[in-house]
């Protein structure tokens, strides 16, 4: 769609993505024709499909039909008895794309400013107008993931600490049932070092099976999101290296204290004590 349509009124339209499907079902729609009514219009072109929803409250713009304004308000415009809030002959809504993301706040008071200047109220008026400012929602958007991000990060942490509390507590009755071994194994002559590895070496086999399961599991069920049918709205999951690298390493500092303890514990105790022990 041109500007030469826009002054010539030109009966053309585009049609969504979904109203294409309906109306040309399994043939080409553009040269086609159609009727608006009574009026017939040229196809000149389709849209492609689109996830958002976002066509600027009358319903997604994959079933919408656009034509011209001038061509609109000549041959389709507005009923005041059934839109009494639409006036004929006026524009009640205005798109506008900012080049450049980071300059959306400036281009928001550019606006005010050029609207101001034809309807009479103050740049600085914000009730002057509603904008729906789409940036200010993605903004919002992005800043609730983030703080959601940090929660279940949190809570990722928090699980991981407290599977460390529990391999140091079977560590510990590990090393309380394996006391009479511990003692016989210091008799024949194992050092401290040797008996604090072997009981180290076992927690942090421990550790690393659960986190290779649960690495597993986790983008097992990444996978199964992306595969299965779902809706357009829902995103699917997509697993970074950071995320995992973060896991790995908070893993491994748990493994090390949650290991060190019982180890340390078990290379002290003396052979006597632990042959004595029932």
């Amino acid at each position: 769609m041109t500007q030469d349509d826009q002054d010539k009124a030109a009966r053309v339209v585009l049609l969504g993505n979904e109203a294409r499907a309906q109306l040309f079902p399994g043939k080409p729609a553009i040269g086609e024709d159609l009727q608006m009514g009574g009026i017939p219009f040229r196809v000149i072109g389709v849209l492609e499909k689109k996830k958002q929803n976002g066509s600027y409250g009358s319903g997604p713009d994959n079933t919408q039909l656009f034509v011209p304004y001038s061509t609109m308000a000549r041959d389709l415009p507005p009923s005041v008895k059934d839109r009494p809030y639409m006036t004929p002959g006026w524009i009640n809504n205005l798109v506008i794309q900012v080049d450049d993301p980071d300059e959306h706040e400036a281009a928001i008071k550019q606006v005010y400013r050029v609207l101001g200047r034809t309807h009479h109220f103050e740049e600085d008026d914000e009730d002057a107008l509603m904008i729906w400012d789409t940036m200010r929602g993605a903004k919002l958007t992005q800043r609730i993931f983030s703080v959601m991000t940090v929660f279940f990060g949190c809570v990722a942490l928090m699980t991981l600490f407290l599977g460390g509390i529990g391999v140091m507590n079977i560590m510990l009755v590990s090393v309380t049932e394996r006391t009479r071994e511990i003692g016989v194994r210091k008799a024949l002559g194992a050092t401290k070092r040797e008996i604090a590895m072997q009981f180290f070496t076992e927690a942090t086999i421990i550790s690393f099976i659960s986190g290779v399961l649960g690495l597993l599991v986790g983008l097992g069920f990444s996978y199964v999101l992306n595969v299965i049918p779902k809706p357009d709205f829902v995103p699917s999951p997509v697993v970074t290296a950071m995320p995992v690298i973060i896991a790995v390493v908070t893993l491994s500092v748990i493994t090390v204290a949650a290991g060190m303890y019982p180890a340390s514990r078990a290379a002290e105790l003396t052979p006597v004590e632990c042959l004595r022990y029932e």
